[in-house]
C-alpha cells in the first residue's frame, strides 16, 4: 500500500497557538519572507531523565544508610591466681624425701637403743656408786685409821683388828687420864699386829701403825 509521504516539518507538528503572555513561548514567529531556521530538538526528556536517574541514586543511597560503626573496648584486669605447679623432678624428690624418711627412721631407732644402753649403764653406775659408797661406809666403820686415840663405840666399833705397820705401838685404855694404871694392855709390834677391842674398854691408843682393819 503506498502512502503518499508528506515531509511535515516540525513547525506543522507544533500548530501556531496563541499563548497567554504569562506563557512559555518556545520560539519567537518566523519574519515572513525568511526561511524558518532549524529547529532544535528538545533535550528536556534526557534531563529529566538524568535528573531522575540521580533522584534514583541519591534515594538508593539514603535508603541503604551504613550500618552503625560498632566500638568494641577491651578492658584488661589483673586477677592473681594462685597454681600449685608439680616441679619436674617431684618423683626424684619424693624418692630422695622416701630415703630421708627411712634413714630418720634408721637413725632413731639408733638413738633409742643408745638411749637405752645409756640408761642401762647409768643404772649400772648408780648401783656401783651406791656399792662403793656401802663398802667405803664399811670399810670406813671397820678401819681404825692411822696414829691416834679414839673413843671405843664413837669413834671405832669393838672387835678384833689387824695392822700391817712397822713398829706399832697399841694400848686398850680404860680412861683419859694419861697415867698407867688407864692401860689395859699394851704391846710394840713390828710387823703384822692384832688387837681384841672389847665394847668395855674406853678407848684405843694407836702409834706408828698404820691403817688397823676389822677382821
Amino acid at each position: 500500500m503506498n502512502h503518499s509521504h508528506q515531509d511535515q516539518h516540525p513547525a506543522d507538528q507544533y500548530p501556531n497557538t496563541q499563548y497567554a503572555h504569562d506563557q512559555y513561548q518556545p520560539y519567537p514567529p518566523a519574519a515572513a519572507g525568511a526561511e524558518a531556521p532549524a529547529k532544535k530538538r528538545r533535550r528536556w526528556p534526557w534531563i529529566a531523565g538524568i535528573i531522575v536517574a540521580l533522584l534514583a541514586g541519591v534515594g538508593i543511597g539514603s535508603s541503604g544508610e551504613e550500618e552503625p560503626e560498632v566500638v568494641t573496648e577491651t578492658i584488661t584486669e589483673e586477677v592473681e591466681v594462685e597454681v600449685e605447679v608439680e616441679p619436674a623432678d617431684l618423683e626424684g624428690r619424693r624418692e630422695a624425701i622416701t630415703a630421708a624418711e627411712e634413714e630418720n627412721d634408721e637413725l632413731g631407732e639408733e638413738l633409742a637403743q643408745r638411749t637405752s644402753d645409756l640408761d642401762t649403764r647409768e643404772e649400772e653406775l648408780d648401783q656401783r656408786e651406791e656399792s662403793i659408797s656401802t663398802s667405803e661406809t664399811e670399810i670406813e666403820e671397820n678401819t681404825i685409821p692411822g696414829s691416834g686415840v679414839y673413843m671405843v663405840g664413837e669413834d671405832i666399833q669393838p672387835g678384833t683388828y689387824r695392822s700391817e705397820g712397822d713398829r706399832c705401838y697399841w694400848a686398850r685404855l680404860s680412861g683419859f687420864s694419861g697415867t698407867l694404871g688407864d692401860i689395859l694392855a699394851n704391846d710394840n709390834v713390828s710387823g703384822s699386829a692384832y688387837v681384841t677391842i672389847a665394847p668395855t674398854d674406853m678407848a684405843f691408843e694407836t702409834s706408828r701403825c698404820g691403817d688397823w682393819v676389822r677382821q
